[in-house]
């Protein structure tokens, strides 16, 4: 067994007694006192104990002044290295590790599909983050899909639903959990997704009503107003644009603005291309001639009537609208008279019903 000896009192005994600090060898009360003393000034205080590599960790045993192999760190003899190179582990042991493996492996397989969501979560929740909602859609769908009780999960598909102006795939995504209870309302994740979710519900309303209101004679200018409010209060969804200018065409034609009306229906045809839009667009041309007389105006109507006609052909709905439409149009051309719907249903749709 090695010998050291204290720089701070003399003493000498066994090596593994004795603390290395500042590059002095201490004993253990001579140590604490130099540490301390180090701290006070503002100098390292840390130390580590010596190790006697010349005595086995394990039975004690010295081999004098040479060194033992470490073995994990540690001095240990020959035998001593031998033996637990060597270990016998007890039975119960392996049983109980082979158990445990059998476990993990059911656990990862029935465990397996919440590691895909936690998985689609994370992506999820990454591609939100980065403003790429339509894309983090698919992702959240299976982690709510997986997990409905979810909070997270649930927010953040709302969150990316509503951002793409999706709010039915927010409607249930919401009202399916927990009957649209969440553990914290107050959150921060809950306040944003419910905001935009109030802006969102106010938003549909006004459409709706002014759907309604276009409907009435006189009212088309009041129902692009709300609709354009509708378009502003919740711009994520673009097709409430794409509506408040439609009903911006139906304000036009109100108006007597037809230069303004054609160029809207033209707008949107181009756009949208469609059997409606086309419509729209022969609408326009045929009031154009019906106040100018231009017989240029008279065959473009007609020609985007029949354009109309063949887009509607492949689809009994719209062949039903066309129907609709095309008479009314066809008559503006024939009579140079511009009247609104409910006055050509009066003069010569009333009457057929009744004879029906």
């Amino acid at each position: 067994m090695r010998q050291a000896t204290c720089a701070g009192c003399g003493l000498t005994t066994g090596i593994r007694s004795f603390y290395s600090f500042e590059g002095k060898t201490y004993c253990e009360p001579c140590v604490w006192r130099a540490s301390r003393e180090a701290k006070e000034t503002g100098r390292p205080s840390e130390y580590v104990s010596l190790q006697d590599n010349s005595v086995c960790v394990r039975c004690g045993i010295s081999s004098g002044e040479s060194d033992f192999l470490l073995t994990r760190g540690k001095p240990l003899c020959p035998g001593c290295s031998e033996l637990i190179a060597h270990w016998p582990y007890p039975s119960w042991l392996k049983v109980s590790l082979a158990l445990l493996l059998l476990l993990l492996a059911v656990a990862l397989v029935h465990g397996k599909k919440y590691f895909v969501a936690g998985s689609n979560l994370y992506k999820g929740e990454r591609l939100v983050r980065q403003g790429r909602f339509s894309e983090a859609l698919p992702y959240l769908q299976r982690t709510v899909r997986t997990a409905p009780e979810s909070d997270k999960g649930v927010l953040l598909l709302a969150q990316a639903a509503l951002e793409t102006g999706d709010i039915r795939i927010a409607q249930e995504a919401l009202k399916g959990h927990d009957q649209g209870h969440f553990e914290d309302g107050d959150s921060d994740d809950f306040r944003e997704v419910d905001a935009v979710w109030n802006r969102a519900v106010d938003a549909m309303k006004k459409a709706d009503r002014a759907s309604k209101l276009a409907q009435q004679d006189g009212k088309a200018a009041e129902a692009a107003s709300l609709m354009h409010e509708a378009a502003q209060e919740y711009p994520q969804m673009a097709s409430l644009a794409v509506a408040a200018t439609a009903f911006d065409e139906g304000a036009a034609f109100e108006n007597k603005d037809y230069d303004l009306f054609l160029s809207i229906a033209e707008k949107l045809w181009a756009h949208f291309p469609g059997s409606e839009t086309a419509a729209s667009v022969a609408s326009a041309l045929a009031c154009k001639y019906a106040v100018s007389g231009d017989v240029q105006f008279r065959e473009q109507a007609q020609a985007m009537l029949d354009k109309s006609r063949e887009l509607a052909a492949k689809d009994p709905e719209q062949q039903k609208a066309y129907q609709e439409y095309a008479e009314r149009i066809e008559y503006r051309l024939k009579s140079k008279e511009i009247i609104n719907t409910s006055e050509y249903n009066r003069r010569f749709r009333s009457n057929q019903a009744r004879k029906e």
